[in-house]
């Protein structure tokens, strides 16, 4: 269900041409995580965490990540340490240029935890999000959104709930959660994680055999 809010005065109901959506809306982001030895047993590491969350409100003008190409320097530190340094300049100079509005930062999910919440803001003119996570440990493995729209065909979304593939951020040659660094002779692309199955469970980004997803990012309007 979209979410508009009504223009005009007296209690009786104004015209459709006169109803118009917020400039800016507010959002709550649920990181959730099913991630456990029972539901992703290969190679289950003990430490198993997600690092802290960090992205951007933005426009069409910037892509930050995609599937198919190649790792920015910022992604990479996200999805081999958790570290979210280089990826933030990236943002920043989005917005310095115009294509970007928000930077988003967060907490990550420990490993005793099992989620961990994010609030922002958005504007009609920057209505995309992206955001990422460190799957951790491993090689060079995240989870997240790029690109997402929150205000379609004139209105904010309400709530929606995406459930997130691991990607492979082709950064490093590593093939399970605790391999060492393995720097490739040459980067490859994003792609979704797949492995052999004694190293772990994923194929195409999800479970190979219960098709189970990793996490999930549920973004519910609140204002």
């Amino acid at each position: 269900m979209l979410s508009v809010i009504a223009c005009g005065g007296g209690g009786s109901t104004p015209p459709a041409d006169e109803f118009i959506a917020d400039e800016q809306a507010s959002y709550l982001v649920t990181f959730k995580t099913v991630w456990d030895a029972e539901s992703f047993p290969t190679n289950y590491p003990d430490n198993r965490h997600f690092s802290g969350l960090i992205g951007a409100t933005h426009n069409e003008q910037v892509i930050f990540w995609e599937l198919g190409q190649y790792s920015t320097l910022g992604i990479e530190e996200v999805a081999e340490t958790g570290g979210r340094g280089i990826f933030e300049e990236e943002i920043d100079t989005a917005i310095d240029s115009g294509y970007a509005e928000f930077l988003l930062y967060g907490g990550g999910i420990s490993s005793d935890t099992s989620e961990v919440t994010l609030e922002f803001t958005v504007s009609q003119n920057n209505s995309l999000v992206t955001l990422v996570s460190m799957v951790a440990p491993s090689p060079d493995w995240f989870v997240g959104v790029q690109n997402y729209p929150l205000f379609i065909n004139g209105d904010w979304i309400t709530e929606v709930t995406l459930v997130l593939p691991v990607y492979d951020a082709g950064t490093d040659s590593g093939v399970s959660y605790t391999s060492p660094n393995s720097e490739p002779i040459q980067h490859d692309t994003i792609t979704l994680l797949s492995s052999d199955s004694l190293d772990s469970d994923f194929e195409a980004g999800i479970h190979r055999s219960s098709g189970a997803h990793l996490a999930t990012f549920t973004i519910k309007r609140t204002q």
